[in-house]
């Protein structure tokens, strides 16, 4: 037996997951390591460094392709790594849909990942890799569907600048399933379920979400939807509530980080609804570092 063998048994860290092992949160694949966390948008990237036990530290925000910026930062994020191990969110070329009636059987977020095709069936497309969140009171199933090739370019650009893909996903997908557990959560059995309309936005990617009871009834999502300007996403928001005047709706809204100015103009423009903006600071960075 190697010394390191025996100092890893005394540390407790052979029995910790390994670094590439998506089964694991964050903080338990990296307890006591630094690492970097990476948000990918189509003409910009931010980043944050996370520090011992999941601290969020320094970050940073360029303008500009992934690769140049990476090529031009790389060295900076080094330094806030250890082991060079990154987590990131990518923004663009995505889809994010409504589905009905796929399979129910357990473990099938898990098989989707996997083995898509078994899922899918004739939907499925070699070019994509998948994820699903099943609505488990309905047959309902929302579906997350990204470009398998932006994905290996991100991964390779981050392998020349020696660094390493620890989770790659998608930010408003994330956040939307978050969202919807934040929502339903401590519902008792046999109780009268509130509407919702649930509202994401991450890197000026939108993702709208209607909910009646149980029922999820209509999905609709936009990658880079808007800019400076969030008039867009009123537009998208405003006909929903329309449809459900009757069912006393309420907007939950979430972004990748706050200040956005959406929650006040909602509340502005459908004066009737009630709006809660449920951004905390670093929103999306907590999440992808499983500190929320």
């Amino acid at each position: 037996m190697k010394v390191k063998d025996i100092k890893d048994v005394l540390t407790f860290a052979a029995f910790r997951p390994e670094p590439d092992d998506s089964s694991a949160t964050w903080l338990r694949r990296f307890p006591n390591k630094k690492t970097l966390v990476l948000n990918i948008g189509k003409n910009n990237t931010s980043w944050h460094a996370l520090g011992k036990g999941g601290v969020i530290l320094d970050g940073g925000v360029h303008q500009g392709d992934f690769k140049d910026i990476a090529s031009t930062f790389a060295s900076e994020w080094r330094k806030y790594t250890e082991n060079g191990w990154c987590n990131i969110s990518i923004n663009n070329r995505y889809v994010i849909s409504l589905e009905n009636n796929l399979p129910r059987k357990e473990g099938v977020e898990n098989i989707m990942r996997v083995n898509p095709r078994s899922v899918l069936g004739s939907k499925y497309e070699r070019t994509k890799r998948y994820a699903l969140t099943s609505n488990p009171e309905h047959e309902t199933s929302i579906v997350l569907s990204c470009d398998d090739e932006s994905i290996k370019k991100v991964e390779s650009i981050l392998s020349e600048t020696s660094l390493h893909a620890g989770r790659i996903c998608c930010g408003t997908y994330t956040m939307l399933r978050r969202l919807i557990e934040h929502a339903n959560a401590g519902g008792k059995p046999g109780a009268v379920s509130q509407n919702y309309l649930f509202v994401v936005c991450c890197e000026g990617s939108v993702c709208v979400l209607t909910q009646v009871g149980d029922k999820w009834s209509d999905l609709r999502s936009r990658t880079d939807f808007y800019e400076e300007d969030t008039s867009p996403v009123l537009d998208m928001v405003a006909p929903l509530i329309r449809e459900n005047e009757q069912q006393s709706m309420e907007i939950l809204f979430v972004s990748d980080k706050e200040g956005s100015d959406l929650p006040l103009k909602l509340t502005t423009r459908l004066e009737n609804v009630k709006v809660t903006d449920l951004t905390q600071p670093n929103h999306l960075v907590g999440l992808l570092a499983d500190l929320r």
